[in-house]
């Protein structure tokens, strides 16, 4: 079995499971257990976690909240702005996101109409570019946020983030930008940048499920509310205990994707060119609707003429495993709202599927997938 959805997750590190396992075997204190060295020992992780992860996006370590994943991590900034500005009475009522935003970040907008906030999706081109002309004959000084992914989870495609950010930046609007699918591409200095929050996913760069981060370029609790209540463990904004063993996790996975990242980098994109040669080399009814060298260097979208992209996923179901659209889409959808709103047809749309390579896969193997593919697309074809 080959796996190529790794945009969907991916394998977990060894050596990041090795410095997990000591706080799942032995320091299995509650962090937040101040007064014996079972918890000083777990607090100890955290924070040395939370440095780290600092230090690799140049922000201040308490700048850094831990969540359960970018899910969370989006819900969290979006409803924490919308929260904080209708503490403050705030006149700022409008958000934006792009139309090929993660779910998490549309139904958030979407929810948040429902506080008396004016929800408007920003228009993108076939590359997924937000439509800046658009963005600057909308956006003005009520508005409270702007939210844009810095890479596509389906397409693989780098946002223009620094131009929104330099718009954002001029009517003091908030920027954030989900960024789960973009550190295998490039790495992110906020400082520099002054990307005002960015959330991020322990799964989707070899760490484990169930741990992410949002982070952020200013105090938290100057900058947002609580969604959730309780201990407010997390830097006075999410409560909760904080699960020691993911929090080393995450970090030790960002240290490896920062410090190896040329190294992945060229490795996917040779990967990723292996596969389309061999591809291509078989047939010429199988195109690439996105190939971005700028964005993740190991996804792929392809289009398979003549034939329903469900159909396609489920015969490679057992040999090669592929997805038809994010994850997150669940049950009901025809086919990838993100292809139909970046102006591809309706006919590519149900014909498309994503894969991604990782770290983890071999040049055989993109050899190989690329022969499977081109025998059940012939076998259904004929």
């Amino acid at each position: 079995m080959i796996f190529l959805d790794n945009n969907s997750t991916t394998k977990l590190d060894d050596r990041v499971l090795k410095k997990m396992l000591p706080y799942l075997r032995d320091n299995y204190g509650n962090p937040h257990s101040n007064f014996h060295n079972f918890g000083l020992i777990s607090r100890n992780a955290v924070e040395e976690s939370r440095e780290k992860i600092s230090k690799i996006f140049n922000v201040n370590s308490e700048n850094v909240i831990f969540t359960s994943g970018a899910t969370e991590s989006n819900n969290l900034i979006l409803k924490g702005l919308a929260y904080k500005a209708i503490e403050k009475q705030s006149h700022r009522r409008k958000i934006f996101c792009s139309s090929i935003e993660h779910k998490c970040v549309l139904e958030t907008c979407v929810f948040l109409k429902t506080l008396g906030f004016e929800h408007e999706l920003i228009p993108v081109d076939e590359n997924g570019l937000s439509n800046l002309d658009w963005l600057k004959d909308k956006i003005d000084g009520d508005a409270l946020f702007v939210s844009v992914m810095a890479v596509n989870n389906e397409t693989g495609m780098r946002s223009n983030l620094e131009e929104i950010n330099k718009i954002c930046k001029d009517l003091g609007v908030i920027f954030h930008s989900d960024m789960a699918q973009a550190l295998h591409g490039e790495k992110f200095d906020l400082t520099e940048n002054q990307i005002d929050a960015v959330s991020i996913s322990g799964h989707k760069i070899y760490g484990p499920k169930g741990v992410g981060a949002l982070i952020l370029n200013h105090e938290p609790s100057e900058f947002i509310s609580p969604v959730s209540h309780g201990g407010l463990q997390e830097q006075d904004i999410r409560s909760g205990t904080v699960p020691v063993f993911l929090t080393v996790g995450l970090s030790e996975a960002l240290n490896f994707i920062n410090i190896e990242h040329e190294k992945n980098k060229k490795f996917l994109l040779g990967l990723r060119e292996q596969f389309v040669n061999k591809l291509t080399s078989l047939t010429s009814d199988i195109r690439i609707n996105y190939a971005s060298m700028n964005g993740h260097p190991g996804t792929l979208n392809l289009y398979f003429q003549n034939v329903d992209a469900d159909l396609m996923a489920t015969r490679l179901a057992n040999e090669v495993a592929v997805s038809t659209s994010a994850a997150c889409n669940g049950v009901g959808f025809e086919y990838s709202y993100v292809l139909k709103n970046m102006h591809l047809s309706d006919e590519i749309s149900k014909s498309s599927i994503r894969l991604c390579f990782s770290k983890y896969n071999t040049s055989d193997e993109a050899i190989k997938a690329a022969e499977i593919m081109h025998s059940h697309y012939d076998q259904i074809l004929d």
